[in-house]
Protein backbone atom coordinates (compact mmCIF):
# COMPACT_ATOMS: atom_id res chain seq x y z
CA UNK A 1 0.00 0.00 0.00
CA UNK A 2 2.92 2.11 0.80
CA UNK A 3 4.49 1.94 -2.48
CA UNK A 4 1.06 2.36 -4.72
CA UNK A 5 0.61 5.73 -2.77
CA UNK A 6 4.10 6.60 -3.68
CA UNK A 7 3.70 6.14 -6.83
CA UNK A 8 0.27 7.87 -6.65
CA UNK A 9 1.27 10.69 -5.16
CA UNK A 10 4.73 11.22 -7.79
CA UNK A 11 2.20 10.48 -10.31
CA UNK A 12 -0.39 13.62 -9.99
CA UNK A 13 2.44 15.73 -8.82
CA UNK A 14 3.69 15.01 -12.08
CA UNK A 15 0.59 15.66 -13.66
CA UNK A 16 -0.01 19.13 -12.10
CA UNK A 17 3.83 20.06 -13.17
CA UNK A 18 2.78 19.56 -16.39
CA UNK A 19 -0.55 21.83 -16.58
CA UNK A 20 0.98 24.43 -14.14
CA UNK A 21 4.19 24.16 -16.76
CA UNK A 22 6.19 23.96 -13.73
CA UNK A 23 9.30 21.90 -13.60
CA UNK A 24 9.99 20.12 -10.46
CA UNK A 25 13.14 19.68 -8.91
CA UNK A 26 14.93 17.17 -10.04
CA UNK A 27 15.39 13.73 -7.32
CA UNK A 28 18.84 13.31 -5.96
CA UNK A 29 19.89 9.73 -7.44
CA UNK A 30 20.34 6.88 -4.06
CA UNK A 31 23.17 6.12 -3.57
CA UNK A 32 24.74 3.37 -1.51
CA UNK A 33 26.05 5.49 1.03
CA UNK A 34 22.22 6.50 1.52
CA UNK A 35 20.96 3.45 2.32
CA UNK A 36 23.81 2.15 4.52
CA UNK A 37 22.59 5.19 6.34
CA UNK A 38 19.29 4.49 6.87
CA UNK A 39 19.88 1.35 7.83
CA UNK A 40 23.01 2.42 10.50
CA UNK A 41 19.94 4.85 11.82
CA UNK A 42 17.35 1.68 12.30
CA UNK A 43 20.33 -0.28 14.15
CA UNK A 44 21.81 2.07 16.34
CA UNK A 45 18.50 2.99 17.67
CA UNK A 46 17.99 2.82 21.55
CA UNK A 47 15.44 3.19 23.79
CA UNK A 48 17.11 4.66 26.60
CA UNK A 49 18.04 7.65 24.18
CA UNK A 50 15.87 8.01 21.30
CA UNK A 51 11.51 7.65 21.13
CA UNK A 52 9.62 4.90 18.99
CA UNK A 53 8.44 7.19 16.54
CA UNK A 54 12.19 8.15 15.54
CA UNK A 55 12.91 4.91 14.91
CA UNK A 56 9.59 3.91 12.78
CA UNK A 57 10.83 7.13 10.93
CA UNK A 58 13.69 5.26 9.91
CA UNK A 59 11.70 2.16 9.05
CA UNK A 60 9.84 4.47 6.50
CA UNK A 61 12.16 6.21 5.38
CA UNK A 62 14.32 3.05 4.18
CA UNK A 63 11.09 0.59 3.04
CA UNK A 64 9.72 4.00 1.25
CA UNK A 65 12.91 4.63 -0.07
CA UNK A 66 14.18 1.50 -1.97
CA UNK A 67 10.87 -0.32 -2.25
CA UNK A 68 10.35 0.23 -5.85
CA UNK A 69 13.86 -0.58 -6.85
CA UNK A 70 13.99 -3.39 -4.36
CA UNK A 71 14.11 -6.47 -6.65
CA UNK A 72 16.14 -5.22 -9.62
CA UNK A 73 18.85 -3.32 -7.00
CA UNK A 74 18.68 -3.31 -3.43
CA UNK A 75 17.63 -6.94 -2.93
CA UNK A 76 21.10 -7.89 -4.52
CA UNK A 77 23.06 -5.22 -2.09
CA UNK A 78 21.79 -5.57 0.95
CA UNK A 79 22.17 -9.48 0.70
CA UNK A 80 25.83 -8.12 -0.26
CA UNK A 81 26.54 -5.25 2.31
CA UNK A 82 23.78 -5.47 5.25
CA UNK A 83 23.22 -9.63 5.77
CA UNK A 84 23.38 -9.35 8.77
CA UNK A 85 20.14 -6.32 8.84
CA UNK A 86 18.06 -8.69 6.99
CA UNK A 87 18.98 -12.33 8.94
CA UNK A 88 18.87 -10.63 12.74
CA UNK A 89 17.87 -7.42 12.39
CA UNK A 90 14.03 -7.44 11.00
CA UNK A 91 14.12 -10.15 13.22
CA UNK A 92 14.42 -8.06 16.43
CA UNK A 93 12.34 -5.31 14.92
CA UNK A 94 9.27 -7.83 14.47
CA UNK A 95 9.44 -9.17 18.09
CA UNK A 96 9.65 -6.10 19.46
CA UNK A 97 6.18 -5.13 21.93
CA UNK A 98 5.34 -1.72 20.14
CA UNK A 99 2.83 -2.52 17.62
CA UNK A 100 3.66 0.17 15.06
CA UNK A 101 7.22 -0.93 14.85
CA UNK A 102 6.00 -4.69 14.71
CA UNK A 103 3.61 -3.82 11.42
CA UNK A 104 6.05 -1.68 10.01
CA UNK A 105 9.14 -4.21 10.55
CA UNK A 106 6.14 -6.91 8.84
CA UNK A 107 5.38 -5.03 5.95
CA UNK A 108 9.72 -4.77 5.73
CA UNK A 109 9.80 -8.50 5.59
CA UNK A 110 6.98 -8.48 2.83
CA UNK A 111 8.99 -6.10 0.25
CA UNK A 112 12.63 -7.70 0.93
CA UNK A 113 11.01 -11.43 0.94
CA UNK A 114 10.22 -10.82 -2.54
CA UNK A 115 14.23 -10.91 -3.23
CA UNK A 116 15.01 -14.49 -3.26
CA UNK A 117 18.35 -14.07 -1.62
CA UNK A 118 17.04 -11.59 0.80
CA UNK A 119 13.96 -14.33 1.59
CA UNK A 120 16.24 -17.20 2.20
CA UNK A 121 18.49 -14.76 4.50
CA UNK A 122 15.34 -13.75 6.30
CA UNK A 123 13.38 -17.08 6.56
CA UNK A 124 14.71 -18.67 9.99
CA UNK A 125 13.30 -20.83 12.40
CA UNK A 126 12.71 -17.73 14.74
CA UNK A 127 11.10 -15.53 11.87
CA UNK A 128 8.22 -18.11 11.11
CA UNK A 129 7.94 -18.42 15.11
CA UNK A 130 7.50 -14.51 15.43
CA UNK A 131 5.05 -14.05 12.33
CA UNK A 132 2.85 -17.15 13.59
CA UNK A 133 2.28 -15.98 17.12
CA UNK A 134 1.66 -12.53 15.89
CA UNK A 135 -1.31 -13.64 13.60
CA UNK A 136 -3.14 -15.08 16.77
CA UNK A 137 -2.88 -11.53 18.37
CA UNK A 138 -5.76 -9.62 19.46
CA UNK A 139 -4.59 -6.39 16.95
CA UNK A 140 -5.92 -7.42 13.78
CA UNK A 141 -3.90 -5.09 11.56
CA UNK A 142 -0.97 -6.75 13.08
CA UNK A 143 -2.27 -10.53 12.67
CA UNK A 144 -2.90 -8.81 9.00
CA UNK A 145 0.69 -8.02 8.29
CA UNK A 146 2.38 -10.84 9.83
CA UNK A 147 0.61 -13.02 7.91
CA UNK A 148 1.23 -11.25 4.60
CA UNK A 149 4.80 -11.38 5.58
CA UNK A 150 4.94 -15.20 5.58
CA UNK A 151 3.06 -15.49 2.42
CA UNK A 152 5.86 -13.76 0.65
CA UNK A 153 8.86 -16.01 2.55
CA UNK A 154 7.59 -18.99 1.35
CA UNK A 155 6.96 -17.93 -2.26
CA UNK A 156 10.83 -19.34 -2.94
CA UNK A 157 11.58 -22.92 -3.72
CA UNK A 158 14.53 -22.82 -0.77
CA UNK A 159 12.31 -21.10 1.76
CA UNK A 160 9.18 -23.89 1.04
CA UNK A 161 11.66 -26.57 2.37
CA UNK A 162 12.18 -25.11 5.47
CA UNK A 163 8.69 -23.97 6.27
CA UNK A 164 7.53 -27.56 5.81
CA UNK A 165 10.22 -29.37 7.82
CA UNK A 166 9.62 -26.12 10.91
CA UNK A 167 5.93 -27.50 10.88
CA UNK A 168 4.39 -24.49 9.33
CA UNK A 169 1.97 -25.71 7.23
CA UNK A 170 0.88 -27.35 10.52
CA UNK A 171 0.56 -23.97 12.11
CA UNK A 172 -1.44 -22.68 8.88
CA UNK A 173 -3.86 -25.98 9.21
CA UNK A 174 -4.55 -24.65 12.90
CA UNK A 175 -5.06 -21.24 11.88
CA UNK A 176 -7.25 -21.87 9.19
CA UNK A 177 -9.56 -23.81 11.38
CA UNK A 178 -9.77 -20.88 14.12
CA UNK A 179 -12.30 -18.66 13.84
CA UNK A 180 -11.32 -15.77 15.95
CA UNK A 181 -9.02 -14.51 12.76
CA UNK A 182 -9.49 -12.22 11.09
CA UNK A 183 -11.09 -12.82 7.14
CA UNK A 184 -7.75 -11.56 5.69
CA UNK A 185 -5.29 -12.84 8.03
CA UNK A 186 -7.20 -16.09 7.54
CA UNK A 187 -6.84 -15.61 3.65
CA UNK A 188 -3.21 -15.08 3.83
CA UNK A 189 -3.02 -18.39 6.03
CA UNK A 190 -4.43 -20.04 3.22
CA UNK A 191 -2.27 -18.11 0.56
CA UNK A 192 0.61 -19.19 2.32
CA UNK A 193 -0.36 -23.07 2.62
CA UNK A 194 -0.80 -22.93 -0.79
CA UNK A 195 2.21 -21.71 -1.65
CA UNK A 196 3.99 -24.18 0.77
CA UNK A 197 2.36 -27.05 -1.41
CA UNK A 198 3.60 -25.25 -4.81
CA UNK A 199 6.54 -28.00 -4.91
CA UNK A 200 5.30 -32.01 -5.33
CA UNK A 201 7.74 -33.24 -2.84
CA UNK A 202 6.30 -30.43 -0.25
CA UNK A 203 3.33 -30.76 -0.79
CA UNK A 204 4.03 -34.78 -0.72
CA UNK A 205 4.72 -34.83 2.79
CA UNK A 206 2.41 -32.53 3.55
CA UNK A 207 0.15 -34.63 3.05
CA UNK A 208 1.37 -37.86 4.87
CA UNK A 209 1.08 -35.30 7.77
CA UNK A 210 -3.04 -35.29 8.55
CA UNK A 211 -4.75 -35.32 4.99
CA UNK A 212 -8.22 -36.09 6.82
CA UNK A 213 -7.68 -32.70 8.94
CA UNK A 214 -6.81 -30.60 5.43
CA UNK A 215 -9.39 -32.12 3.51
CA UNK A 216 -12.14 -31.10 6.04
CA UNK A 217 -10.48 -28.07 7.06
CA UNK A 218 -10.49 -26.61 3.45
CA UNK A 219 -14.07 -27.71 2.02
CA UNK A 220 -15.21 -26.27 5.46
CA UNK A 221 -13.66 -22.84 4.29
CA UNK A 222 -14.96 -23.34 0.31
CA UNK A 223 -18.54 -24.17 1.62
CA UNK A 224 -18.61 -21.60 4.30
CA UNK A 225 -16.64 -18.16 3.27
CA UNK A 226 -17.79 -14.98 1.73
CA UNK A 227 -14.97 -14.39 0.54
CA UNK A 228 -14.03 -15.39 -3.11
CA UNK A 229 -10.17 -14.66 -2.90
CA UNK A 230 -10.01 -17.09 -0.08
CA UNK A 231 -11.65 -19.75 -1.89
CA UNK A 232 -9.94 -19.65 -4.49
CA UNK A 233 -6.72 -20.27 -2.42
CA UNK A 234 -8.26 -23.21 -0.61
CA UNK A 235 -8.95 -24.62 -3.80
CA UNK A 236 -5.57 -24.12 -5.20
CA UNK A 237 -3.66 -25.41 -2.14
CA UNK A 238 -6.40 -28.20 -2.70
CA UNK A 239 -5.48 -28.83 -6.65
CA UNK A 240 -1.25 -29.02 -5.41
CA UNK A 241 -1.96 -31.89 -2.73
CA UNK A 242 -4.11 -33.72 -5.11
CA UNK A 243 -1.18 -34.46 -7.32
CA UNK A 244 -0.67 -36.76 -4.46
CA UNK A 245 -2.62 -40.21 -5.41
CA UNK A 246 -3.20 -41.33 -1.92
CA UNK A 247 -5.05 -37.84 -1.28
CA UNK A 248 -6.77 -37.85 -4.37
CA UNK A 249 -8.14 -41.05 -3.65
CA UNK A 250 -9.13 -39.98 0.05
CA UNK A 251 -11.32 -36.69 -1.79
CA UNK A 252 -13.04 -39.76 -3.10
CA UNK A 253 -13.52 -41.38 -0.82
CA UNK A 254 -14.98 -38.63 1.40
CA UNK A 255 -17.42 -38.16 -1.44
CA UNK A 256 -16.15 -34.45 -2.41
CA UNK A 257 -16.14 -35.09 -6.24
CA UNK A 258 -19.62 -34.26 -7.12
CA UNK A 259 -19.32 -30.78 -5.27
CA UNK A 260 -15.98 -30.10 -7.28
CA UNK A 261 -17.54 -30.50 -10.71
CA UNK A 262 -20.50 -28.31 -9.12
CA UNK A 263 -18.05 -25.51 -8.82
CA UNK A 264 -16.55 -26.00 -12.17
CA UNK A 265 -20.08 -25.23 -13.94
CA UNK A 266 -19.80 -21.86 -11.33
CA UNK A 267 -20.26 -18.76 -12.91
CA UNK A 268 -17.70 -16.95 -10.99
CA UNK A 269 -14.29 -17.58 -13.51
CA UNK A 270 -12.00 -17.64 -10.36
CA UNK A 271 -13.57 -20.42 -8.31
CA UNK A 272 -14.25 -22.36 -11.91
CA UNK A 273 -10.89 -22.16 -12.60
CA UNK A 274 -9.50 -23.33 -9.60
CA UNK A 275 -12.32 -26.25 -9.24
CA UNK A 276 -11.11 -27.21 -12.47
CA UNK A 277 -7.49 -27.71 -11.79
CA UNK A 278 -8.32 -29.49 -8.91
CA UNK A 279 -9.85 -32.01 -11.25
CA UNK A 280 -7.03 -31.44 -13.55
CA UNK A 281 -4.75 -32.49 -10.91
CA UNK A 282 -7.27 -35.37 -10.06
CA UNK A 283 -6.45 -36.78 -13.43
CA UNK A 284 -2.96 -37.92 -12.56
CA UNK A 285 -4.16 -40.76 -10.87
CA UNK A 286 -4.83 -43.42 -12.84
CA UNK A 287 -7.86 -45.20 -10.55
CA UNK A 288 -9.74 -42.28 -10.82
CA UNK A 289 -9.44 -40.90 -14.93
CA UNK A 290 -12.51 -43.55 -15.80
CA UNK A 291 -14.92 -41.75 -12.47
CA UNK A 292 -13.82 -37.94 -13.45
CA UNK A 293 -14.80 -39.31 -17.07
CA UNK A 294 -18.30 -40.38 -16.12
CA UNK A 295 -18.46 -36.77 -14.70
CA UNK A 296 -18.12 -35.38 -18.14
CA UNK A 297 -14.36 -34.42 -17.18
CA UNK A 298 -13.42 -34.45 -21.63
CA UNK A 299 -16.93 -32.44 -22.09
CA UNK A 300 -15.77 -29.81 -19.77
CA UNK A 301 -12.50 -29.30 -20.85
CA UNK A 302 -13.38 -28.90 -24.53
CA UNK A 303 -15.65 -26.33 -23.56
CA UNK A 304 -13.17 -24.58 -21.40
CA UNK A 305 -10.80 -24.87 -24.30
CA UNK A 306 -12.86 -23.17 -27.13
CA UNK A 307 -13.00 -19.80 -25.29
CA UNK A 308 -12.28 -16.81 -27.48
CA UNK A 309 -12.13 -13.89 -24.61
CA UNK A 310 -8.50 -12.88 -24.45
CA UNK A 311 -8.86 -11.85 -20.92
CA UNK A 312 -5.96 -13.15 -18.20
CA UNK A 313 -8.13 -15.93 -16.30
CA UNK A 314 -9.60 -17.20 -19.68
CA UNK A 315 -6.12 -18.36 -20.89
CA UNK A 316 -5.35 -20.09 -17.71
CA UNK A 317 -8.84 -22.01 -18.22
CA UNK A 318 -7.69 -22.67 -21.54
CA UNK A 319 -4.33 -24.18 -20.01
CA UNK A 320 -6.11 -25.97 -17.29
CA UNK A 321 -8.18 -27.70 -20.06
CA UNK A 322 -4.85 -28.44 -21.87
CA UNK A 323 -3.44 -30.38 -18.77
CA UNK A 324 -6.86 -32.14 -17.81
CA UNK A 325 -7.13 -33.56 -21.51
CA UNK A 326 -3.26 -34.59 -21.20
CA UNK A 327 -4.09 -35.99 -18.03
CA UNK A 328 -7.04 -37.65 -19.16
CA UNK A 329 -5.55 -38.91 -22.40
CA UNK A 330 -2.82 -40.87 -20.87
CA UNK A 331 -5.10 -43.75 -20.58
CA UNK A 332 -5.00 -45.82 -23.42
CA UNK A 333 -8.51 -46.59 -23.09
CA UNK A 334 -9.94 -43.18 -23.11
CA UNK A 335 -7.33 -41.86 -25.91
CA UNK A 336 -10.36 -42.74 -28.47
CA UNK A 337 -13.40 -41.54 -26.48
CA UNK A 338 -11.45 -37.85 -26.20
CA UNK A 339 -10.64 -37.81 -30.04
CA UNK A 340 -14.59 -38.28 -30.20
CA UNK A 341 -15.84 -35.92 -27.68
CA UNK A 342 -14.47 -33.19 -29.70
CA UNK A 343 -10.47 -33.20 -27.56
CA UNK A 344 -8.73 -33.15 -31.21
CA UNK A 345 -10.62 -29.75 -32.33
CA UNK A 346 -9.98 -28.39 -28.88
CA UNK A 347 -6.33 -29.05 -28.51
CA UNK A 348 -5.89 -27.96 -32.25
CA UNK A 349 -7.53 -24.30 -31.32
CA UNK A 350 -5.50 -24.09 -28.20
CA UNK A 351 -2.25 -25.11 -30.15
CA UNK A 352 -2.77 -21.73 -32.44
CA UNK A 353 -3.16 -19.70 -29.57
CA UNK A 354 -1.00 -16.20 -29.28
CA UNK A 355 -0.35 -17.10 -25.79
CA UNK A 356 2.51 -19.68 -25.89
CA UNK A 357 1.77 -21.09 -22.47
CA UNK A 358 -1.43 -21.96 -24.03
CA UNK A 359 -0.19 -23.63 -27.14
CA UNK A 360 2.61 -25.43 -24.90
CA UNK A 361 0.23 -26.86 -22.71
CA UNK A 362 -2.02 -27.83 -26.16
CA UNK A 363 1.18 -29.41 -27.83
CA UNK A 364 1.98 -31.80 -24.51
CA UNK A 365 -2.04 -32.77 -24.67
CA UNK A 366 -1.22 -33.47 -28.79
CA UNK A 367 1.51 -35.62 -28.05
CA UNK A 368 -0.57 -37.68 -25.21
CA UNK A 369 -3.82 -37.83 -27.60
CA UNK A 370 -1.66 -38.66 -30.94
CA UNK A 371 -0.29 -41.75 -29.17
CA UNK A 372 -3.65 -43.13 -30.77
CA UNK A 373 -2.98 -43.96 -34.28
CA UNK A 374 -6.41 -42.96 -35.14
CA UNK A 375 -6.33 -39.45 -33.46
CA UNK A 376 -2.83 -39.06 -34.84
CA UNK A 377 -4.54 -38.94 -38.76
CA UNK A 378 -7.21 -36.97 -37.26
CA UNK A 379 -4.87 -34.34 -36.02
CA UNK A 380 -2.69 -34.49 -39.01
CA UNK A 381 -6.30 -33.60 -41.05
CA UNK A 382 -7.08 -31.06 -38.71
CA UNK A 383 -4.23 -28.69 -39.31
CA UNK A 384 -2.11 -29.29 -35.91
CA UNK A 385 1.69 -29.21 -37.40
CA UNK A 386 1.62 -26.27 -38.69
CA UNK A 387 1.61 -24.46 -35.77
CA UNK A 388 3.49 -27.44 -34.05
CA UNK A 389 5.78 -26.92 -36.58
CA UNK A 390 6.55 -22.99 -36.38
CA UNK A 391 6.84 -24.15 -32.14
CA UNK A 392 9.64 -26.47 -32.98
CA UNK A 393 11.03 -23.08 -34.35
CA UNK A 394 10.28 -20.68 -31.41
CA UNK A 395 13.89 -21.10 -29.38
CA UNK A 396 11.91 -21.57 -25.83
CA UNK A 397 13.22 -24.83 -24.57
CA UNK A 398 9.79 -26.04 -23.16
CA UNK A 399 8.15 -25.26 -25.70
CA UNK A 400 10.62 -26.88 -28.31
CA UNK A 401 10.60 -30.26 -26.02
CA UNK A 402 6.19 -30.09 -25.99
CA UNK A 403 6.40 -29.48 -29.90
CA UNK A 404 8.95 -32.67 -31.46
CA UNK A 405 6.91 -34.87 -28.26
CA UNK A 406 3.63 -34.00 -30.37
CA UNK A 407 5.41 -34.14 -33.89
CA UNK A 408 7.19 -37.63 -32.94
CA UNK A 409 3.71 -39.20 -31.93
CA UNK A 410 2.36 -37.55 -35.35
CA UNK A 411 4.94 -39.53 -37.28
CA UNK A 412 4.09 -43.07 -36.21
CA UNK A 413 1.88 -44.19 -39.74
CA UNK A 414 4.08 -43.78 -43.34
CA UNK A 415 1.57 -41.42 -44.38
CA UNK A 416 1.89 -38.88 -41.72
CA UNK A 417 5.44 -38.75 -41.70
CA UNK A 418 4.73 -38.09 -45.79
CA UNK A 419 2.81 -35.25 -44.80
CA UNK A 420 5.17 -33.62 -42.25
CA UNK A 421 7.81 -33.61 -45.16
CA UNK A 422 5.45 -31.71 -47.09
CA UNK A 423 4.88 -29.13 -44.65
CA UNK A 424 7.83 -28.68 -44.59
CA UNK A 425 9.09 -30.71 -41.29
CA UNK A 426 12.11 -31.52 -42.11
CA UNK A 427 13.95 -28.14 -41.63
CA UNK A 428 12.57 -27.53 -38.21
CA UNK A 429 13.22 -30.48 -36.84
CA UNK A 430 16.96 -30.21 -38.27
CA UNK A 431 16.86 -27.01 -36.81
CA UNK A 432 15.96 -29.01 -33.37
CA UNK A 433 19.39 -31.21 -33.25
CA UNK A 434 21.09 -28.08 -31.71
CA UNK A 435 18.62 -27.44 -29.32
CA UNK A 436 19.62 -26.28 -25.76
CA UNK A 437 16.77 -28.88 -24.39
CA UNK A 438 18.75 -32.25 -24.43
CA UNK A 439 15.84 -34.36 -24.81
CA UNK A 440 14.48 -32.07 -27.69
CA UNK A 441 17.81 -32.32 -29.26
CA UNK A 442 17.89 -36.14 -29.39
CA UNK A 443 14.17 -37.28 -29.75
CA UNK A 444 14.79 -34.93 -33.12
CA UNK A 445 17.74 -36.41 -34.49
CA UNK A 446 15.64 -39.96 -34.04
CA UNK A 447 12.92 -38.08 -35.76
CA UNK A 448 15.04 -37.02 -38.50
CA UNK A 449 16.28 -40.50 -39.12
CA UNK A 450 12.64 -42.08 -39.09
CA UNK A 451 11.78 -39.18 -41.74
CA UNK A 452 14.51 -40.17 -44.10
CA UNK A 453 14.35 -43.93 -43.85
CA UNK A 454 10.37 -42.53 -44.85
CA UNK A 455 11.95 -41.15 -47.93
CA UNK A 456 14.01 -43.97 -48.59
CA UNK A 457 11.24 -46.39 -48.61
CA UNK A 458 8.97 -43.78 -50.80
CA UNK A 459 12.02 -43.89 -53.11
CA UNK A 460 12.14 -48.03 -53.13
CA UNK A 461 8.58 -47.95 -53.69
CA UNK A 462 8.26 -46.09 -56.52
CA UNK A 463 11.57 -47.87 -58.19
CA UNK A 464 9.46 -51.23 -57.33
CA UNK A 465 6.92 -49.79 -59.54
CA UNK A 466 8.40 -48.94 -61.92
CA UNK A 467 10.41 -51.62 -62.43
CA UNK A 468 6.91 -53.92 -62.24
CA UNK A 469 5.57 -51.37 -65.23
CA UNK A 470 8.23 -52.15 -67.40
CA UNK A 471 8.14 -55.99 -66.86
CA UNK A 472 4.29 -55.76 -67.66
CA UNK A 473 5.00 -53.79 -70.56
CA UNK A 474 7.81 -56.02 -71.61
CA UNK A 475 5.77 -59.46 -71.34
CA UNK A 476 2.90 -57.75 -73.55
CA UNK A 477 5.34 -57.29 -76.52
CA UNK A 478 6.02 -53.65 -76.06
CA UNK A 479 9.05 -52.77 -77.22
CA UNK A 480 10.66 -50.28 -74.74
CA UNK A 481 12.24 -47.47 -76.04
CA UNK A 482 11.07 -47.89 -79.43
CA UNK A 483 9.86 -44.81 -81.10
CA UNK A 484 12.68 -42.63 -78.80
CA UNK A 485 15.21 -41.91 -81.90
CA UNK A 486 12.55 -41.43 -84.55
CA UNK A 487 11.39 -38.45 -82.11
CA UNK A 488 14.60 -37.71 -81.83
CA UNK A 489 15.23 -37.16 -85.24
CA UNK A 490 12.16 -35.32 -85.76
CA UNK A 491 12.21 -32.55 -83.20
CA UNK A 492 15.68 -31.66 -85.04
Amino acid sequence: MRVARRRLVKGVSSFVACITCQREKEEAELTDEDVRAMVKAIVNWKPSKDKVSALIAHMVELHGTIAEEYDEIWGKWLCKNESAFLSEGLYDLCKRKDAKVQCEAFEMVKTFATHAESASLIATKEMFKICVSNIKTKNERLGVAASAALTTLVDHEETRFLASDEGLDKSMTTMIADKSIAVVAKRNCVVTFGRIADDPEVASLMCAKNPDTLIKSFFEIIEKTDDTDTEKWALIAMARLALNDDFSNLIEKKGYIPYIFELCRDKIPARKLAAALVVAHMARNKALRVLLVKYRAIQMFCLMAMNTSERADMSEMQRVAALGLKHLASNYELRALCGRSGGIEACVFMVKSRNPEVSRFAALAIGEMSLLEENGTKFCKEGALPPLLAMARSGDTRSEGAAITAISNLTLTPEQQNLVIREGGTKAIEFLQSSANPRAAALAKKLLKRLRLSKLRAACKLAAQIKNTGNELISSGVEIGKGFEKSKSTKK
